[in-house]
């Protein structure tokens, strides 16, 4: 019995020595991380090769590894936030013909000159009696007559719909074409620019007179302005008498159509809104008056040049201007 004991002890010694230790099989793990089976190490000139060929990001990564240690997460490289661009200057009308006009701002260019030369061809045919060739006509006393006023309420029916960066710009614009329509026909230090022509080419204002001496009846009265002598129920005879009708409706229509214009070609469901449509509707009361004046009024030199003096603020505002970025930087551009 005392023999067996020993042999006993013996056998627990060794199915202990065939068990590995744990501290071993760590080891085994820890250099087989470190060797991967079936991966040869590189050499020190693959390794070069290898970081040379990684892309940035790939570099920036090993390099944050590498300063953290070897137990560090492999983290990204940090993602830059994009450059914003540049804001890009305010989009001008491309010109298409003569290097000044689009094709759709030359289509309506030309509806007021080729509606005074139909109107000056049906007044040397032979005009119609018409209900329009009076002075006294509704349309003419109630409308054209206050012409500027029915305009500017159209222009402010345009403008309450509108969404602009810069309302202020839109404002002087308006300015200029209001101040450019009084200056010709409401005063000018003294008598507005067409009378002034008128009284400058020999114009000078008739007065009838029947207690006069017999003989005397008709005299030139000293009136200055087409409104005096309106006033004094004269008549204007002599001169160049610029048609102020060709004027303030050329005037008026091309600095309506020019604000809106934009605005419809870019956000075209605008078509179909009132406002729009109430634009139109002066517009098209503005050229059938036109017309008419061609018509019954004037002779055609006179209607010519009050229609050259109608484009000067547009042609000013609207063509020569856009073409110039540091002054458009006052007036702005429609439909922005």
């Amino acid at each position: 019995m005392q023999q067996d004991a020993p042999s006993t002890t013996q056998q627990r010694s060794a199915d202990q020595s065939t068990v590995p230790s744990a501290q071993s099989i760590i080891t085994d793990i820890s250099s087989s991380s470190l060797e991967p089976t079936g991966i040869e190490p590189t050499t020190t000139s693959e390794a070069a090769e290898l970081t040379t060929a990684s892309t940035p990001a790939e570099s920036n990564s090993i390099e944050a590894q590498s300063s953290h240690g070897l137990d560090s997460p492999l983290l990204p490289a940090p993602i830059q936030p994009p450059t914003p661009p540049l804001t890009p200057p305010p989009a001008y009308p491309r010109k298409y013909v003569a290097g000044l006009f689009t094709f759709e701002q030359l289509s309506i260019f030309l509806i007021y000159p080729s509606t005074i030369a139909v109107g000056s061809l049906i007044s040397i045919v032979s005009p119609p009696e018409s209900y329009f060739g009076l002075r006294t006509n509704f349309f003419n006393v109630f409308f054209v007559k206050n012409g500027w006023f029915w305009t500017t309420i159209t222009f402010m029916v345009h403008c309450i719909r509108l969404r602009i960066s810069k309302p202020s710009k839109l404002a002087i614009r308006y300015v200029f074409a209001t101040s450019w329509w009084f200056l010709f026909t409401q005063w000018f230090f003294g008598a507005p620019i067409m009378d002034r022509v008128f009284v400058g080419t020999g114009g000078v204002c008739f007065v009838n007179d029947p207690e006069a001496v017999p003989g005397q009846e008709r005299h030139v009265h000293d009136s200055w302005s087409s409104f005096g002598c309106r006033h004094i129920k004269g008549e204007w005879a002599g001169g160049h008498d610029i048609s102020g009708h060709s004027f303030l409706l050329t005037h008026a229509s091309l600095f309506l159509w020019f604000e809106l214009l934009p605005v419809i070609m870019e956000r075209g469901p605008l078509l179909r809104q009132l406002n729009t449509k109430i634009v139109f509707v002066t517009l098209a009361l503005w050229w059938w008056m036109l017309l008419m004046t061609g018509i019954y009024f004037h002779t055609f030199t006179e209607k010519v040049t009050g229609w050259l003096c109608g484009i000067a603020e547009w042609a000013i505002i609207y063509i020569l201007l856009p073409e110039n970025r540091t002054l458009t930087t006052v007036v702005g551009v429609p439909g922005v």
